[in-house]
């Protein structure tokens, strides 16, 4: 029977003998320790994960989580995760300097109350904060960073302040939208593809909390949205990469995050011009291979005229051939 069991044994040993930089705190993170900070005055950064992978998932794709708020320094470099302030750093130091980066780890399970007793936690920690505050966040972990506005309410905190919340693939849901509005976050930019069925799969009309949060005569959808209700602080982006829509994990790979900082600088370009859908806020945006610029479309511009990815690479060949 023993010998049986041996497979999953050695299975579920995997990810804990994986050593790094982030060795230690993933032990304490086995024991369910949760790091609380402190986090320092001024100006950070703080990006949320989403809703956890599975065990072979975290092997394929490399996704190592803290628990609780941690400086990006002390994340695993093999990490997914590690590379997301490097790319930003690069693209745009001055707002994103990694050494005021931050990650924020939560239990990740797919519930209301893993990511309400998430977002308190983080409440907790940037309640007194001083200093300009952005939050980035990931699929789940945007529910979770717009749940902050409820708890800041039940504080009556006004003192506190949310600058920007970037938001990558967010599961938009009735009991949470509205959260969006609050006077608690002065901007907030989102980014979206229309080709991610895994940010619309989280079924918000089987939960509870759906109906218990909402106003009793609102129309709960089965599955979740891709964007929020218009409004001036409010930017929806819909993404392309070489006219091809990204799939759920593309908005944590450098292909894309290296670019955010310039979309965001170019979309508030056009929106101080009046922009195309000014009504709505939202934006179509491709961002072209080898380095070319972001470039805006209309959804006519991109009807029927998807570029096969095996042209991205040839470009990408024929530019690495060319004299330099």
């Amino acid at each position: 029977m023993y010998k049986r069991l041996l497979p999953l044994i050695f299975i579920l040993m995997i990810p804990g003998c994986r050593h790094g930089k982030y060795y230690d705190h993933r032990k304490q993170f086995l024991k369910r320790v949760f790091f609380a900070g402190p986090v320092p005055d001024g100006p950070i950064t703080i990006f949320i994960h989403g809703t956890k992978e599975s065990v072979l998932s975290k092997l394929v794709h490399k996704l190592d989580y803290p628990f609780g708020i941690v400086p990006s320094a002390t994340v695993k470099t093999s990490s997914v995760l590690s590379r997301i302030p490097f790319y930003l750093e690069q693209a745009n130091g001055v707002d994103f300097p990694r050494e005021r980066f931050f990650f924020y780890g939560w239990h990740g399970k797919l519930n209301f109350p893993s990511r309400l007793k998430a977002a308190e936690r983080l409440y907790g920690i940037i309640k007194n904060h001083k200093g300009p505050i952005t939050i980035m966040g990931h699929s789940h972990g945007c529910n979770v960073a717009l749940h902050l506005a409820e708890f800041a309410r039940r504080d009556n905190n006004t003192q506190l302040s949310i600058n920007r919340l970037i938001f990558f693939a967010p599961p938009v849901q009735e009991a949470t939208k509205q959260y969006a509005h609050s006077p608690l976050f002065k901007e907030v930019i989102t980014f979206y593809s229309t080709a991610d069925f895994i940010q619309i799969g989280d079924p918000q009309g089987l939960y509870w909390e759906s109906y218990a949060y909402t106003p009793a005569h609102a129309h709960i959808p089965f599955l979740s949205k891709r964007t929020f209700d218009p409004a001036p602080h409010i930017m929806q982006i819909r993404i392309l990469l070489d006219r091809q829509s990204p799939g759920h994990l593309n908005f944590m790979l450098g292909s894309f995050v290296k670019h955010v900082p310039r979309i965001m600088n170019a979309v508030k370009r056009r929106a101080e011009e009046g922009g195309y859908q000014e009504s709505r806020n939202l934006y179509i945006v491709n961002i072209p291979p080898c380095g070319l610029p972001p470039e805006f479309l209309t959804s006519c511009d991109i009807q029927g005229k998807y570029i096969p990815r095996s042209s991205f690479y040839k470009a990408k060949r024929k530019v690495a051939t060319l004299p330099r």
